[in-house]
């Protein structure tokens, strides 16, 4: 009983598929993972955090340019809701209703603090 062992170069379609799937999962990990943030909302003021990156940034309501919520209705029942807030800073924060568990509390609470910065 004679075994032989073989080496095979990888086919050519190997090194495609590396070649195409490290794009997508570098742009996976930056969308998903170093770019997740936690949103606080009380004491008058807005603090975003990057548990990631290391990075903290607190805003006062007063920095507040504009916010509005847009609604979009996506079958015969549901809808989809996002809120988007804009800085002075040329920061927009964007985020929806299915990411964030509080969204209904932070829209009362901007409702509450900011009413004359909604736009529509």
């Amino acid at each position: 009983m004679n075994i032989y062992a073989v080496t095979v170069a990888p086919a050519w379609y190997n090194y495609l598929m590396i070649i195409l799937l490290v794009p997508i999962w570098l742009f996976v990990l930056y969308k998903i993972f170093i770019r997740y943030k936690v949103i606080r909302l009380g004491n008058n003021q807005l603090e975003l955090i990057y548990p990631v990156m290391r990075k903290q940034k607190i805003y006062a309501l007063q920095e507040i340019v504009a916010w509005k919520e847009n609604v979009v209705k996506t079958g015969k029942s549901s809808v989809f809701r996002q809120l988007e807030i804009f800085l002075t800073d040329k920061q927009r924060i964007s985020f929806g209703d299915k990411e964030h568990t509080e969204y209904s509390r932070v829209i009362q609470y901007l409702n509450q603090k900011v009413p004359k910065k909604k736009t529509t």
